[in-house]
């Protein structure tokens, strides 16, 4: 989806700096200042209208790797209208990423080249939403990793992730004090935390635990093996755990489980619904009501599962790169590998309209979906190493054709 105009914003070393493209027919306008200076201009011409919009969309992706960012007023916004974009020159292609709390600040995590050893690395940068200044709180060029499970902590003062080493699969958490800089090595990984009880579940080498407020287990689940966030979940209350079960060596399918944290029972085992090759085993989400569990078999398809009896109450197929629950548990926005981004009703599965395309020179895959804490942002990022920010509130839904 091509633009006619755009004004890039670079934070500067002193002073912003400014760069505004206009696509007029044939003609290409370039404008760029610094500050309250006076802008200075340039004029190309191309062989058609779409060469010039073309071009226009060239620049703005060189530029953005270069830290200018599309930055916008988000109560200015229409509901639906990007806010912010932005881009990093990942090495991998792909893009993990957080957004604050306060939705001001965006974590983007990416691959680094180590040239001499042939090795890619793992980098860790934050981005002001407001000004785009950027500043990286992790580095590591030493090993081939790759960040996953990153998130900002519910008061906002920390940043954790988890590092795995691509070459022995070994998984090893951090934390990042935002005031500071400071970053800490975790005895565990985090996994999620829930709105109502205080609970924390992390994964402790080969167990899944619930951590209480006071850092005191309430459940303990072996897993086969360390688990990722996508594979296990708590639901909002902290009541209900569901995961899934890897085989062990003597299984040879995979299951879906839901565990009752307060009584330590098992409350559903039924096999895992989607195939397991590819691109690994998805992701879990609980619904606000906790009576259903949205289940994604990563490029395979995402449905809702019945807490109670395991059977599924709707289905999306194939072609998904992500999925992400809105924070009232109402909507479920569904990343498709080639795009765009549709949102479904949660209860139903009902896909709705409008949908969201990344705007600029074609991506060449939708990789990750998020909301912001408040539900007001969506946030895709795509490949190559664009995160684009839509203002979600506001937005009426309907279904395709009403």
């Amino acid at each position: 989806m091509y633009r006619e105009r755009i004004l890039l914003t670079h934070p500067g070393t002193s002073k912003p700096k400014y760069l505004e493209l206009r696509a007029d027919g044939v003609d290409l306008h370039r404008s760029w200042w610094t500050g309250a200076g006076k802008p200075q201009e340039r004029l190309k011409s191309f062989g058609s209208g779409r060469a010039a919009r073309e071009a226009l969309e060239k620049i703005v992706t060189e530029k953005m790797r270069d830290g200018y960012a599309l930055l916008r007023d988000v109560a200015a916004a229409e509901p639906g209208d990007v806010v912010v974009q932005c881009a990093t020159p990942a090495a991998n292609g792909t893009v993990a990423f957080a957004l604050h709390p306060d939705g001001g600040t965006l974590a983007v995590a990416r691959g680094i080249p180590d040239r001499v050893r042939l090795r890619l690395g793992s980098e860790v940068q934050t981005v002001d939403l407001r000004t785009g200044a950027r500043r990286v709180v992790y580095a590591d060029a030493s090993r081939s990793s790759a960040v996953h499970d990153m998130a900002f902590e519910p008061d906002g003062t920390h940043l954790s992730f988890t590092v795995r080493n691509l070459r022995d699969g070994v998984d090893t958490s951090h934390t990042v004090a935002l005031s500071t800089g400071h970053v800490r090595r975790l005895p565990r990984a985090c996994l999620g935390r829930d709105a109502v009880a205080g609970r924390m579940l992390v994964s402790d080498d080969h167990t899944v635990r619930v951590l209480g407020p006071d850092g005191r287990s309430c459940l303990d689940l072996p897993a086969g093996e360390p688990s990722r966030a996508g594979a296990v979940a708590l639901s909002p209350s902290g009541r209900l755990v569901g995961l899934i079960r890897r085989p062990d060596g003597r299984d040879t399918e995979y299951d879906l489980e839901i565990w009752d944290v307060d009584t330590g029972g098992r409350v559903l085992g039924v096999p895992y619904p989607f195939p397991t090759v590819a691109r690994g085993v998805g992701k879990l989400m609980f619904d606000r009501t906790e009576q259903l569990l949205v289940v994604s078999g990563a490029t395979w398809g995402c449905g809702g599962v019945s807490v109670e009896s395991g059977v599924f109450c709707w289905t999306i197929e194939g072609g998904l790169a992500d999925v992400a629950l809105s924070p009232d548990g109402t909507r479920l926005a569904a990343a498709r590998v080639r795009g765009p981004v549709v949102v479904h009703d949660a209860a139903t599965g009902q896909p709705l309209e409008p949908r969201f395309v990344v705007p600029g020179e074609p991506s060449l895959t939708y990789d990750t979906v998020e909301f912001s804490a408040d539900g007001r942002l969506l946030a895709v990022g795509d490949s190559p190493g664009r995160v684009t920010v839509f203002r979600f509130d506001g937005l009426e839904f309907t279904e395709p054709g009403g």
